[in-house]
């Protein structure tokens, strides 16, 4: 019975390791809280930094950006909460944070010509600036 018992604790214990470490590989996702309708909103390159399991296919990551590309998803996140319900009337400290966010990536990627997401932080970065403006913010300068 005890063999029994130590198998069935033995067992439990490996459920329980297994069973968290999804989570701990969705780091962002859950540091930002990022919910699954914001996730799927998310562009593909997104979903692998968001603890997406399974995932193959160029179309899912993001490519010859450099080190520090890691801002651009949750900036895209911020972007979204700015412009949705989140922001509850005072979307400028969400729109900032995206700012800074989409700043740092293109910062990062100036020197890759070959990114894969240079056309999409372009975008996020007109959409931002037009943002910032409308609701009385200041966009950051230009980038160096």
């Amino acid at each position: 019975m005890r063999i029994f018992a130590g198998r069935f604790l033995a067992m439990a214990m490996l459920v329980a390791i297994v069973s968290e470490v999804p989570s701990a590989f969705a780091g962002y996702r859950e540091d930002l809280g990022v919910t699954s309708v914001e996730l799927a909103m998310l562009p593909q390159f997104c979903w692998p930094q968001m603890g997406v399991p399974n995932l193959s296919g160029p179309q899912f990551f993001i490519r010859d950006c450099g080190y520090a590309a890691n801002h651009y998803c949750p900036g895209l996140v911020y972007l979204m909460r700015g412009k949705g319900r989140a922001a509850k009337g005072k979307p400028l400290g969400l729109l900032g944070h995206a700012d800074l966010d989409i700043r740092y990536t293109e910062n990062a990627i100036k020197d890759y010509p070959n990114c894969s997401i240079r056309d999409h932080v372009l975008k996020s970065r007109i959409e931002v600036n037009g943002l910032l403006r409308a609701y009385g913010g200041k966009p950051l300068p230009p980038a160096k």
